[in-house]
């Protein structure tokens, strides 16, 4: 027996789901709630979308396959799935993209006002990210959060507003800081500065 033709009105609904997750991040400003419901249905119909499918291609003949309406309905069926999927991954993406620039932008913390919109695996992401980042620094003896855009010196000229004595600086190194201007490395003088010493 001739394949029925495919169903669009539901496959159509499938794709609104993985849509509907796409504008949600696209209008929110910074980091909506994980949106676990639309997920797991984008998840759902994705895969009976595609046992669907199995089931078609296994039972058809040669004589189907030849028909153009079957081969349409199997090719219909494939680009809904990838569809799916690709809109699944951009929402992703997104949030991803949106972590990453909490972690740049405003703390090494996960901020109250985010934490409770991410998933648990978006959190432990956030926490992987934060190692990798310290891990960095450390290595490279560098604070790679304090400046988004390259210094264009990397010792600054710092006026030191009194007689501090002997102070242990970002770098580890000890220095005896009197009321003067110094030579020192951006990132000393930042935590200087951030004490009001400077």
């Amino acid at each position: 027996p001739p394949l029925p033709p495919p169903r669009t009105g539901r496959r159509m609904q499938v794709c609104q789901h993985a849509k509907d997750l796409i504008l949600e991040i696209k209008h929110a400003k910074n980091i909506p709630s994980y949106n676990n419901d639309k997920m797991t249905k984008v998840s759902n119909e994705t895969h009976q979308i595609y046992r669907d499918l199995m089931k078609k291609i296994r039972s058809a003949n040669q004589d189907d396959l030849k028909d153009p309406s079957v081969t349409a309905s199997i090719a219909v069926s494939n680009e809904i799935i990838q569809r799916n999927k690709r809109m699944a991954l951009a929402y992703l993406y997104e949030r991803v993209k949106r972590i990453e620039d909490v972690w740049w932008t405003r703390s090494s913390v996960l901020p109250e006002d985010v934490r409770p919109n991410l998933s648990r695996s978006e959190k432990e992401y956030f926490e992987g990210y934060d190692e990798l980042m310290d891990s960095y620094s450390r290595t490279m003896d560098v604070d790679i959060a304090s400046d988004l855009l390259p210094p264009e010196d990397f010792m600054v000229e710092v006026r030191i507003l009194k007689d501090c004595g002997e102070i242990v600086l970002k770098s580890g190194q000890f220095v005896n800081l009197k009321k003067s201007t110094i030579f020192m490395r951006r990132s000393d003088a930042e935590g200087i500065i951030q004490q009001g010493l400077a």
